[in-house]
């Protein structure tokens, strides 16, 4: 029991983890980053749309911004179920309408992104660029370093060479 107690009465670190300590039920939400910060508003669907418009939103990844969008969602969701007042319970439930539609528009994306990082071309040496919603690019390398001439005539077509990084017609002198 002196244990449990010393556990829960133990500081948390001034650094955070995002993990509990061992033997704590309570989780730690310490900011590990400041500079990662975006200041959140809910109360109202216009102070929602106030927080996505904001620069500091704009400017991070889009996974950070599914993060704070579904943190907005969560806390608006909870805040509509403990409201009693109606006036606060309509003007709540526009939040949540307007949030979800934000969330699904997220996830979307998430897919679109998921898709085009799938069909990128891991042989190319290049990564898809994540975020970025343009469709892979297909292999033209190998068809631009590839030459399907004809042999002059007199001579037989007898594999593929390689010269200066490009395929060629390996071209042999008939033998009569």
């Amino acid at each position: 029991m002196i244990k449990l107690l010393d556990i829960l009465n133990e500081a948390d670190p001034k650094k955070g983890t995002g993990k509990k300590p061992k033997g704590s039920g309570r989780r730690l939400y310490t900011d590990e980053n400041p500079n990662d910060t975006v200041s959140i508003k809910f109360k109202t669907k216009e102070d929602i749309v106030d927080t996505l418009n904001k620069d500091s939103f704009k400017s991070k990844s889009h996974v950070r911004k599914s993060q704070i969008i579904n943190l907005i969602h969560q806390r608006v969701r909870a805040a509509y179920g403990k409201a009693k007042d109606t006036e606060v319970k309509a003007r709540l439930k526009r939040a949540l309408d307007y949030i979800e539609k934000r969330k699904e528009a997220s996830k979307a994306k998430t897919q679109r992104l998921n898709k085009v990082k799938e069909t990128a071309d891991p042989q190319s040496g290049k990564a898809a660029p994540y975020g970025s919603g343009y469709a892979p690019v297909k292999n033209k390398k190998l068809e631009e370093d590839t030459l399907n001439e004809k042999c002059w005539p007199g001579y037989t077509k007898k594999g593929m060479k390689t010269m200066f990084g490009k395929k060629y017609p390996n071209c042999v002198k008939n033998n009569k």
